[in-house]
């Protein structure tokens, strides 16, 4: 009975750990997607001319949930604001500091051509970086995470026994 109250106190430490790194790592994968989706926008308004409410409704993924469908949203109902309004409101609900780097080409989208590639261009730079320096944090919060969690663990054990 001790062996089984161990096991379910170890296996309910992981869960814990596997929800905690799931949450921490939300900002890189949606940077990643984001990252991704920014290559596809450039290409599509600057080479295909595709207007902005055709190409937002095509997109997919993580960076569409946290982005591109509210920037559709808001741009069917929106009042006086216009695209970049709509932009900023739509980048601002995206994690720091993913909010940060994403806002500044609200006012840019609607001008089109070379400024708004090189725009976009910078703007990927800028979250290659963050994802580089972010995945070295995280990979070492995860050690630390994992840590925190077992000895938990470890410790509810002893005790229990």
């Amino acid at each position: 009975m001790r062996a089984l109250g161990a096991a379910l106190v170890l296996l309910g430490a992981a869960g814990g750990y596997l929800l905690r790194r799931r949450e921490q790592l939300l900002p890189v994968r949606l940077g990643r997607a984001l990252l991704e989706d920014l290559a596809v926008l450039d290409y599509q308004i600057r080479f295909r001319r595709r207007p902005l409410p055709a190409l937002l409704a095509g997109m997919e993924g993580l960076g569409a949930r946290w982005l591109w469908q509210p920037l559709a949203e808001a741009l069917e109902r929106q009042e006086t604001e216009g695209l970049p309004g709509c932009w900023a409101r739509a980048a601002a609900g995206l994690p720091p500091p993913l909010d940060r780097y994403l806002a500044p080409l609200g006012p840019m989208v609607p001008a089109g051509g070379a400024c708004l590639s090189a725009a976009i261009e910078e703007t990927r730079e800028e979250l290659t970086g963050f994802l580089r320096e972010e995945a070295a944090r995280q990979a070492q919060q995860g050690r630390v995470t994992a840590a925190l969690c077992l000895s938990g663990a470890t410790l509810l054990i002893l005790v229990l026994i």
